[in-house]
């Protein structure tokens, strides 16, 4: 296997159009939501330790398309790398353990009032613990780990090692912003994935998979205005805090 990419973001922070742009720039095997927070949230399992990536890449069910080649040839692994997703974890969760390749972090962060209107809307959708912010202590797990995404983006920690941190608003609305992205990865750029709207997670909280192929027509730099207006009153409480929109500033200056 040629390196392995984690990506860390937060539900709604646009890490699937990231994923599926990247996937189109080499050969990649994707493993979606690795850690799933679900069952975590809920107490039912705890958050687990570092897993050999051996052992535990010998256990995942390869994609349809290398596996009859896999078991004739194993070497053909090397021309792959990897890509795994964490969503809603704390930027100290370790997934792997004795990696025998180069790993790369991603660190993937969304503008908090697109971010936050986007779940608040995804909740009224589905019953999902990661997106019930009818609770102070849920509404303060949220702005923590986005609070705690912000300050490893802007540079205040350093918890991932060898890291690319990603902007998606400026991802989104620049090709300048996504050349320099792919330049930061040591990939050739590719534009072709950009436009695709994933499935995974059922699509866009507002607009589902509706503008597939055509993502500039999904208004995704203004979700606030989309929101009903009890949904705007709990955006407005998220958002009432000053260290956020601090680090909000400091990103857009950053990015």
């Amino acid at each position: 296997m040629k390196r392995v990419i984690v990506v860390h973001g937060m539900k709604r922070s646009g890490n699937h159009a990231i994923i599926n742009w990247l996937k189109v720039h080499d050969h990649f095997i994707f493993y979606n939501d690795i850690i799933q927070i679900a069952p975590i949230l809920t107490g039912k399992k705890e958050t687990p330790p570092p897993r050999d990536f051996t052992s535990w890449f010998k256990k995942k069910r390869l994609p349809r398309r290398i596996r009859f080649a896999f078991f004739l040839k194993k070497f053909i692994l090397r021309k792959y790398s990897l890509i795994a997703s964490l969503e809603d974890h704390d930027l100290q969760i370790k997934p792997f353990s004795n990696v025998p390749c180069d790993i790369t972090n991603i660190l993937i962060i969304r503008d908090p009032i697109n971010l936050f209107s986007s779940r608040i809307r995804k909740a009224s959708l589905i019953k999902h613990p990661a997106y019930a912010m009818n609770t102070d202590s849920e509404k303060d797990r949220v702005l923590k780990l986005w609070k705690s995404h912000a300050r490893e983006f802007v540079g205040f920690t350093n918890q991932l090692e060898n890291k690319v941190c990603i902007y998606f608003d400026a991802w989104f609305s620049s090709r300048n912003y996504r050349e320099q992205i792919s330049q930061k990865l040591n990939l050739e750029f590719i534009d072709k994935g950009f436009s695709m709207v994933s499935k995974k997670g059922g699509g866009s909280s507002f607009d589902k998979i509706r503008f597939n192929g055509n993502n500039k027509m999904m208004d995704v730099l203004n979700r606030q205005a989309c929101l009903k207006k009890s949904e705007q009153q709990l955006l407005e409480n998220i958002l009432a805090d000053d260290e956020l929109q601090e680090l909000a500033h400091m990103i857009t200056e950053t990015a």
